[in-house]
């Protein structure tokens, strides 16, 4: 009975249909700069089914494979060229003891993963504020990269941000939306500085 591959399956959820795999897959392969949450969003309205985004995810993770007809590299070999060349940056929010709202600016090296610095500010963040925090981070640095990596937050498009990167002739580079898996290596660190500090001590 146990090597025998008539035995009966394990009890237990069965994952998705195959009918609503095809249709991720098909919904994916039409619109290909749609991201999860807008599949999921999409499927629900059409065929009034609740899906998680985590379900397309999985579902696009094991049956979807981009056609390869782009004719740009890859984004493991964009890393591979852009050795001291490409950090990537990202802010997160957090919480002190007396409930002050803080705002950190992370920036690491994409390809050695090293961390650049941190930029610390209390308070809402605008422009000049965002500068400040990054001439902070990258204080000691005696290079510059290229290209600098970041997401779509509403934050990066005041007109300070911008000509601070056009004075120090880096040029921005944009993540997929709504995909961290396009900015991982930072989103990675965040969350492992929130896991093994901030949720652990009180400043």
């Amino acid at each position: 009975m146990l090597f025998s591959p008539n035995r009966r399956r394990k009890p237990g959820p069965k994952g998705p249909s195959a009918e609503l795999i095809d249709a991720v897959v098909d919904m994916k392969q039409r619109n290909p700069r749609w991201g999860c949450p807008r599949i999921a969003q999409q499927i629900a309205l059409a065929f009034h089914i609740q899906i998680d985004k985590d379900v397309v995810r999985r579902i696009l993770a094991h049956h979807h494979w981009p056609g390869q007809d782009s004719g740009g590299p890859s984004w493991l070999t964009f890393l591979g060229h852009m050795k001291d060349s490409l950090w990537s940056m990202d802010l997160f929010r957090c919480e002190s003891a007396t409930l002050r709202t803080h705002w950190v600016l992370v920036i690491m090296d994409q390809y050695t993963r090293r961390i650049i610095g941190f930029g610390v500010h209390a308070g809402a963040v605008d422009g000049v504020a965002l500068c400040r925090m990054f001439n902070r981070a990258i204080r000691g640095q005696r290079w510059m990269p290229k290209y600098l990596s970041s997401d779509h937050d509403p934050l990066y498009k005041f007109h300070q941000w911008q000509a601070n990167l056009r004075i120090l002739e880096v040029t921005e580079i944009k993540s997929v939306p709504c995909i961290p898996l396009s900015h991982p290596f930072v989103e990675r660190l965040i969350g492992t500085i929130r896991r093994e500090c901030l949720d652990h001590t009180l400043f």
